[in-house]
C-alpha cells in the first residue's frame, strides 16, 4: 500500500538533520539588496531617462519603490507566519495546494535557475570588457564569446561550491559582495550629489523636470520594476534563518530601502554627469541607448567607467549567489512536499545543505550558461 504524504514526511524527518541556522539579519538583508541590485539598472536607467526624462526617472524609482514596500510588507508578514524553506512556493502551496502550489513550484525554481545563469553570462560579459581594455589580455577579443562562456561556467561552478560548502558561507560571500556592490553605487551616487553642489549649472539637466508626461512615466515604471524585484528570496531562508519570525520581516524590508535610496542616488549621479551639448538630456540618453548610464558616469568624474564596470560585476555576482541558493531551497521544499522526487529533500549529513537540490539545480544554470546564447537565456 502506498504511503501517505505524511508517513513519508515523518520518515523523512526520523532519518535527515535538519538545515543549519547560521543567517543573522545582516546576511539576510545583504542577500535580499544583492538580489534587487542586478545588472539591469546598469541598463534601464539611460534607457528610462531617455524615455521619462531627467525627472522622470526620480520619480518612476520613487514610486517603484513605494509599490515595492507595499509587496515587501506582504511577504514579511507571510514568512513571518510561514517561515519555512521555499518562500513564495510554500505561501502558495499553503493557500492554493494541489496543481497551483505544484507549478508555482516548478516555475519558481526553473526561473530562479535561468537567472543564475544569466547572471553569471553577465558577470563574465563585464569582466571580459574589463580585461580586453588592458594591452596584456588583448587575446581576448579573438575567441570573445568562447572566453565569456568559459568564464560563465567557471564562476557559475565557484559559487555553487560555495553553496556546497555550507550556509554560513554562503551568507558570508552575499553579504561581502552585496555590500560592495552597495557601497560601489553609493560612491557613484555621492559623488553625484557632491558635483551637483559644487557645480549647480548641472542642475539645467533636470528642466524640463517631466519631459514627457506622465504616461511615460508609467512605461518607465513597467520596465524598471524589475530592479525592485528579488527581497522574496530572503523568505527561501525561513529554516536558515536566526530567530526567523523576527528577522525576516525586518531583513525584507531594510533590503527594499536599502535599494530604493541607492537607486535614486545613482540615477541622479547619472543625470548630473550626463552632457547634452546641444540636445536635450532625454536626446542624449535616447542616442545612447543601453550605455547611457555608464557614459554619464564616465563623464562625472575619473575612473567613472571602472566603477560601473565594477558594480556590474559586484551585482552579478551577488545575484548569482542567490539565485543558486534559493533555487536549491525552492527544489528542496517540492522534494520534502511530494511534488518532486524525495531524493530531492535530502540533506547533507555534514554541511546540513540540501545536496542533491543544489546539484540538480547546478545542471541546470551551467547547462543553459554553456550552451544558449544569452538573447535565449
Amino acid at each position: 500500500m502506498a504511503k501517505t504524504e505524511k508517513e513519508v514526511k515523518k520518515k523523512h524527518n526520523e532519518v535527515q538533520p535538519e538545515l543549519s541556522r547560521e543567517l543573522s539579519l545582516f546576511h539576510l538583508t545583504m542577500m535580499g539588496a544583492g538580489m534587487m541590485i542586478g545588472a539591469g539598472v546598469f541598463v534601464a536607467t539611460g534607457i528610462s531617462i531617455g524615455i521619462s526624462g531627467a525627472g522622470g526617472i526620480l520619480i518612476t524609482f520613487a514610486l517603484n519603490g513605494l509599490i515595492a514596500i507595499c509587496s515587501a510588507m506582504s511577504f514579511a508578514e507571510l514568512s513571518s507566519a510561514l517561515p519555512a524553506a521555499g518562500g513564495a512556493y510554500t505561501y502558495i502551496k499553503q493557500s492554493f495546494g494541489g496543481v497551483v502550489g505544484f507549478i508555482s513550484g516548478w516555475m519558481n525554481w526553473f526561473a530562479l535557475a535561468v537567472a543564475g545563469s544569466l547572471y553569471a553570462i553577465t558577470f563574465s560579459t563585464y569582466t571580459i570588457h574589463l580585461l580586453k581594455s588592458w594591452e596584456f589580455f588583448a587575446f581576448l577579443e579573438n575567441h570573445l564569446g568562447l572566453y565569456e562562456k568559459i568564464l560563465a561556467v567557471f564562476i557559475a561552478l565557484m559559487f555553487i561550491l560555495v553553496n556546497f560548502r555550507g550556509v554560513s558561507e554562503t551568507g558570508n560571500s552575499a553579504s561581502m559582495i552585496a555590500l560592495g556592490q552597495t557601497v560601489t553605487l553609493g560612491i557613484i551616487g555621492v559623488i553625484g550629489v557632491a558635483v551637483a553642489l559644487r557645480d549647480p549649472s548641472r542642475l539645467v539637466n533636470f528642466e524640463p523636470f517631466i519631459g514627457a508626461g506622465w504616461s511615460k512615466i508609467l512605461v518607465t515604471m513597467g520596465f524598471t520594476y524589475v530592479g525592485f524585484e528579488g527581497f522574496e528570496v530572503i523568505g527561501h531562508a525561513g529554516e536558515e534563518a536566526i530567530n526567523p519570525k523576527k528577522n525576516i520581516p525586518k531583513a525584507i524590508l531594510y533590503a527594499v530601502i536599502i535599494v530604493v535610496t541607492t537607486y535614486l542616488l545613482v540615477a541622479f549621479a547619472a543625470v548630473i554627469g550626463a552632457k547634452p551639448e546641444g540636445s536635450t538630456i532625454m536626446e542624449w540618453f535616447s542616442a545612447r541607448g543601453a550605455t547611457g548610464f555608464a557614459d554619464a558616469i564616465k563623464n562625472l568624474f575619473p575612473f567613472g567607467g571602472i566603477l560601473v564596470t565594477l558594480a556590474a560585476i559586484f551585482s552579478s555576482t551577488s545575484a548569482l549567489n542567490a539565485t543558486i541558493y534559493s533555487s536549491a531551497r525552492v527544489s528542496f521544499a517540492m522534494g520534502r512536499d511530494g511534488a518532486l522526487p524525495p531524493k530531492m529533500a535530502g540533506i547533507s549529513q555534514k554541511r546540513r545543505v540540501p545536496a542533491f537540490a543544489l546539484f540538480m539545480s547546478s545542471i541546470i544554470i551551467i547547462f543553459v550558461a554553456a550552451a544558449l546564447p544569452v538573447e535565449d537565456v
